[in-house]
């Protein structure tokens, strides 16, 4: 009798997929996940174009189909609450990101392996997906936005080959167009992943967390000077608050560089990178900061990296398109196409005797580079 009641209880959310949480369905996935070490390393070969499709990376790829299906699923659900209680501070427990990367390659390399087929359509918007994915990824605190991009990143290079395989078909072309407008406008942040990452370790920068947090920054923390941790054996709840304040300020003044254009903000969080270090030694308040807030201008330019690819991709169709309607390259870069974040200005367009180069106008001062991207055409 308990059972049956508990079965017709359960019976509505038994059928209600899928869930509209899609942190359930990447769990489901990653309990599918048939993990083989030597088959993700020619994986990643075939991602990085080391190596071709063959059987045995099929036949992986076919195993995992579950897995795959389940996290295209997830992919389209708006909603993705991990479940993560940041109120735990350094105990914080995150999702674990490796067999979700690896998933991520796994839907790229059945991507490939679709595009190899002649299914152009399927196999970018299998692509789309990772960047629907890398949105529920990156939705938490550094970390997290860090493997959110670099699954974006996988995803701008695979429809980078991808491209330079299709044949010119304006509708497909077209089709994942709308797909790619479909999700620009939910690119990673960096400002929620800061802001969240200081929430979270401020949780435990209290009197009462003074033991456990001395314990984690004398084993973690490589660069804790003996004078911080003198300060902070003898802290009372005043030296935690201030630190707080100190923090919460550093970490404001951050978040505003992430609204200038590119070299400006580069510079701006150069110039706050050094600001704490020089503190504290002279000022306790710093103590913390020091140890526990990143700084982000590293991080900062790896994203604008990332956002600049995915802008040239979504460049790139446009141009494909009109190839494919033309049955010529545009002489001119057309106007209104999404921008170099680097400058803030349109890409520099080259044509070339296999396709075309878009260039970056601004400098990468991180790499101390201009970016290109070389998108090929199908003859």
């Amino acid at each position: 009798m308990c059972l049956a009641a508990i079965l017709l209880l359960s019976t509505q959310s038994a059928f209600a997929y899928p869930p509209d949480n899609a942190a359930v369905l990447y769990y489901r996935a990653c309990l599918f996940y048939q993990s083989d070490k030597a088959m993700m390393s020619k994986v990643t070969d075939l991602l990085k174009g080391r190596i071709e499709v063959d059987e045995d990376i099929k036949k992986y790829v076919a195993t995992n189909g579950h897995t795959i299906d389940s996290a295209l699923t997830a992919a389209d659900v708006k909603n993705c609450d991990w479940g993560v209680d940041y109120s735990k501070g350094f105990s914080t427990v995150l999702p674990h990101y490796v067999p979700l990367r690896d998933i991520a390659k796994l839907i790229l390399a059945d991507a490939k392996i679709l595009a190899a087929q002649g299914d152009y359509e399927t196999a970018l918007s299998h692509c789309v997906s990772i960047h629907k994915m890398a949105r529920h990824v990156s939705d938490g605190i550094i970390i997290s936005y860090l493997v959110g991009i670099a699954f974006e990143d996988l995803a701008n290079n695979c429809i980078q080959n991808i491209l330079a395989d299709m044949p010119q078909d304006s509708e497909a072309l077209t089709c994942f167009k709308n797909e790619l407008v479909d999700i620009e406008t939910r690119t990673p942040s960096m400002k929620a992943a800061v802001s969240k990452d200081f929430k979270a370790w401020s949780a435990d920068a209290r009197i009462e967390k003074k033991d456990e947090l001395l314990r984690f920054l004398n084993d973690e923390c490589l660069s804790f000077p003996e004078y911080a941790s003198e300060r902070l054996k003898n802290a009372d709840e005043e030296f935690f608050e201030r630190n707080r304040d100190y923090s919460q300020n550093f970490v404001n003044q951050q978040i505003a560089a992430f609204d200038l254009a590119y070299e400006q903000a580069y510079t701006r969080l150069k110039e706050l990178s050094e600001i704490p270090s020089k503190d504290a030694a002279k000022n306790p308040d710093a103590t913390l900061t020091v140890a526990l807030v990143p700084a982000v201008g590293k991080l900062y330019g790896q994203g604008i990296k990332v956002q600049t690819f995915s802008n040239a991709i979504r460049a790139a169709v446009d141009i494909y398109i009109i190839m494919a309607k033309t049955g010529r390259l545009p002489d001119e870069l057309p106007a209104g196409l999404p921008k170099d974040l680097f400058s803030s200005e349109d890409f520099e367009y080259e044509k070339i005797d296999d396709g075309f180069i878009l260039r970056c106008q601004g400098k990468d001062l991180l790499k101390d580079e201009i970016h290109e991207y070389e998108f090929k055409i199908k003859k």
